[in-house]
């Protein structure tokens, strides 16, 4: 049994081929439960013994975990029990069951109203979602709960009969896709949907529960592993504990919030600890174990700590010690790692001996720029006219103590005589050094100018530095691209500190192939490689976020201007305001036509039933129109030009256009600033659209109410022009139209100037040097990506040139074969000898490889 319990929490590399083979899960899952109750066996030893490690919300998880504990057992598992056991629950109790012949959980918990809220949610995934790839997977919690009006539902008879039912019997197992496309009933996980759909819909006078105002939203892992699918029933890791960890997460976090997550990540590190504590396993499962555990307590290290209570710090200090002396009591004292010591001291020098670093054509192409840069003026010149006595740079010396001064480039190269390169390496320090603190400094009063000041910052620096890094300085475009998502960043972070804005935080921020961007980004320094995992996980995150971005459907129900317009006074005011004159103008408009059709009236009934007498006029050689004719005319010349809404009529729609209208200033610049960056290098390209505020009715009706600069790059635009504008040159007829065709609602269409992003393709290229040589040139394919191409290299062949060894070809195209791969492959080259590293090409391949960011995997501590 501790084997097995072993196995399931935490891995190992050798686990059984079949569920038959494991304890807790052989059979019908029979003994599943006993992870329960290890879990109140955990609970019971640190009760009496530790008493700093207990926090109120424990003793309320540790009843529930007993209550369930007895229920999970299948034997104990009846109708009867279950229903006097719901009846007695009391406010601020809980009851999970996991139920394995459905894949599924359920959570019933009593709120301080005595009401029920329930839940249900799958738990494992099928074995060709888990197998089919690579990539993790995630489960999104908490899922949505429902308040029941009538809790008595929860404890009728037919209704426990039912939780029995889904506990003893499955209902209807996925179906797994043969090979040759025939489908066939094999023993996968079960169908979940009874329980997650049917359950809860079963259920009357349900009420969607906002579970976000409840519990903060955690994501896992499934860390699960299928072993030899050939078995009927394949190995697969317990549902229970991924339920348990849930369960946990969920109660936690609910009483704990921002705090709850390192509670919990030290809870589950203390529990797994106890286990191998009391159930002492083998030498190398031991030292597995304890890495586990060690791995846990850096990720925790590394977790930020929100403002916390003395007792909730003491148990985090408590906990982390208690782990520390546990591992340290238990971990192996034998010698058995100095033969591996001793093996890395013989062998220290076997990579190295065949590379000579006296070999001067190593470098020397890599250094004839900088030896030619270094041999001129240039950086002299920098550094005399540059740097003070005080190590300050140029005139601008007192302006860098000031915590509001912002570099300017037209300072940095006009007056301290700075390069174009050396200005912009100074802008973007001052972004990584000091923006933070510059944006955070001041009042709420001086946010305006600041963002405005940014604003201009960051269109002075992309327009220098597009066109000083082109597409020739890969490092140079990637400072761009993490400077550029830095000062996004900070302006997001100031923005979301106002409680009138932090509804930014449920906004997502898209922007095209940014997160495939990353992997191509050129970055010499650690330093940089930290930051841009930092921006990686911002913009990874926002990108999920569920409400659009502020760019793209701005009427949308939840877009954020819709939002924002609908709580503000002030803008429902302005909405009234125009509609209020809107009206005034359409009945003057219907009066200004009645009065035409009464003048046109007047006309035509004086020269009804009269026959025309034009006739020519020979002596004049000109046509004499009669008086019938001209009062005719006359009638046909009346004209009144229409009326069109300058407001839509949908609520969502003319808020969205308010908020365009009189947005605050610093949402406009964060939006500027984003709108720019999507539409590098072409931020300044036309489109073919109408400016709301340059069409008839709208610019004379609106205008009063734009509170924006007069030059913006984002505006409300329309792709079709007015009806206006369309009836300016002919108006409808007097006679022969009805009043209504003289009034028409608003015809713009709700939007802002469209994004055109840079083709990925373009900009990989950019990030990636290009390979001249004759030998290499065929193989530039290879160096665009990180994916695994041997295969693709080896194909080509046929292709290499006959002065170089087709070992050489085949080494160098498969040499960033999986980003992972690349430093094993470059310790193999250099044992071998089999890339010559004096060769440009090989040197650039090698140094890229080192300087590229590379993809990001889920799991970052190993990429």
């Amino acid at each position: 049994m501790d084997e097995s319990i072993l196995n399931h929490l935490f891995l190992p590399h050798y686990l059984p081929n079949s569920a038959d083979e494991d304890f807790l899960i052989k059979g019908k899952h029979e003994n599943e439960y006993k992870l329960l109750d290890c879990l109140d066996e955990y609970f019971n030893s640190i009760a009496p013994t530790h008493l700093p490690f207990t926090l109120p919300v424990f003793r309320i998880l540790h009843d529930g975990i007993k209550r369930w504990a007895a229920f999970q057992n299948p034997q104990n598992f009846s109708a009867s029990n279950i229903q006097s056991t719901i009846e007695k629950l009391s406010s601020g109790s809980f009851l999970p069951l996991y139920f394995h012949t459905q894949n599924a959980s359920i959570l019933i918990e009593i709120d301080e109203k005595n009401q029920a809220v329930v839940s249900a949610w799958e738990v494992l995934l099928s074995t060709s979602e888990i197998t089919s790839s690579v990539t993790r997977h995630y489960s999104c919690f908490p899922v949505a709960t429902y308040r029941l009006r009538d809790r008595n539902q929860l404890s009728a008879k037919t209704h426990c009969e039912v939780l029995v039912d889904f506990m003893m019997n499955t209902i209807e197992y996925s179906k797994l896709p043969k090979v040759s496309g025939k489908e066939e009933e094999i023993l996968d996980v079960p169908e979940s949907h009874y329980v997650c759909q049917w359950w809860i819909q079963h259920f009357q006078g349900l009420i969607d529960n906002d579970t976000t105002e409840i519990c903060l939203p955690f994501k896992k892992k499934h860390r699960d592993q299928v072993r030899s699918k050939s078995e009927s029933s394949p190995f697969r890791r317990s549902g229970l504990w991924m339920t348990i960890k849930v369960v946990v997460q969920i109660i936690l976090t609910k009483s704990l919030k921002e705090n709850a997550i390192i509670i919990y990540k030290l809870f589950v590190t203390h529990f797994l600890t106890y286990i191998i504590c009391t159930r002492p396993p083998p030498v190398d499962l031991l030292v597995h174990s304890i890495r586990k555990i060690v791995r846990r307590l850096n990720k925790i290290d590394h977790l930020i700590i929100s403002s916390a209570s003395e007792s909730i710090n003491q148990w985090i200090e408590n906990t982390k010690n208690d782990i520390q002396d546990s591992i340290n009591r238990i971990f192996p004292k034998s010698d058995w790692q100095q033969a591996v010591r001793m093996n890395e001291i013989r062998n220290e020098d076997l990579s190295m001996e065949n590379f000579h670093l006296n070999n001067t054509r190593i470098c020397k192409h890599l250094c004839r720029d900088l030896k030619a840069y270094l041999d001129g003026s240039a950086v002299r010149e920098a550094l005399e006219t540059g740097v003070d006595t005080n190590g300050h740079y140029g005139d601008s010396s007192q302006n860098t103590k000031n915590i509001d001064y912002v570099p300017s480039l037209e300072s940095l190269t006009n007056k301290c005589r700075h390069t174009m390169g050396v200005a912009l390496t100074r802008l973007e320090i001052w972004v990584d050094t000091h923006l933070e603190q510059w944006i955070s400094h001041g009042d709420l009063a001086g946010r305006e100018k600041k963002f405005q000041d940014l604003l201009v910052f960051f269109e002075e620096y992309q327009n220098a530095a597009l066109t000083h890094y082109g597409s020739t300085d890969p490092v140079g475009y990637s400072r761009f691209i993490l400077t550029s998502l830095t000062i996004i960043r900070s302006m997001h972070h100031k923005l979301c500190q106002d409680n009138i804005l932090k509804r930014l935080n449920a906004h997502s921020i898209q922007i095209p192939n940014l997160i495939e961007l990353f992997e191509f980004l050129v970055l010499p320094n650690r330093d940089d490689m930290v930051r841009a995992e930092s921006l990686y996980d911002f913009f990874k995150e926002f990108a999920s976020k569920s409400y659009p971005d502020l760019l793209t459907d701005i009427k949308h129900v939840n877009a954020f201007g819709v939002y924002y317009a609908g709580q503000s006074l002030a803008m429902n005011n302005s909405i009234k305001q125009i509609r209020r004159q809107a009206e005034i103008d359409k009945q003057n408009k219907i009066q200004e036509v009645q009065q035409a059709k009464q003048r046109y009236t007047r006309l035509m009934d004086s020269i009804r039933g009269r026959p025309c007498s034009c006739y020519y006029d020979s002596d004049y050689n000109s046509y004499i129109e009669c008086k019938v004719c001209s009062i005719s005319a006359t009638a046909d010349r009346i004209t009144v030009s229409i009326f069109e809404n300058p407001m839509p009529v949908q609520r969502e729609s003319a808020l969205a256009v308010i908020f365009e209208l009189q947005m605050p200033s610093e949402i406009r610049c964060y939006r500027e600033v984003l709108w720019q960056f999507l539409n590098r290098p072409k931020h300044n390209s036309s489109n073919m659209m109408h400016r709301w505020l340059n069409v008839s009715p709208h610019q004379t009706k609106l205008s009063s109410y734009y509170h924006g600069p007069e030059k913006c790059k984002v505006n409300l635009v329309s792709s079709t022009t007015s009806v206006t504008q369309n009836y300016s040159s002919h108006p409808p007829r007097v006679g022969s139209t009805a009043i209504e065709g003289f009034l028409f609602e608003n015809s713009l269409e709700v939007r802002i100037s469209p994004t055109q992003p840079i083709e990925f393709k373009e900009e990989q290229h950019m990030l990636t040097p290009q390979l001249n040589h004759s030998d290499y040139k065929q193989l530039q394919f290879a160096i665009n990506s990180t994916g695994f191409i041997q295969n693709d290299v080896i194909a080509k062949l046929s292709n290499c040139s006959l002065s170089i060894q087709p070992k050489e070809f085949v080494e160098f195209g498969s040499f960033r074969s999986g980003h992972r791969l690349q430093w094993w492959n470059l310790l193999a080259a250099l044992e071998t000898g089999s890339l010559s590293i004096a060769e440009e090409s090989v040197a650039i391949l090698i140094t890229h490889s080192i300087l590229q960011y590379g993809p990001v995997g889920d799991n970052k501590s190993n990429t």
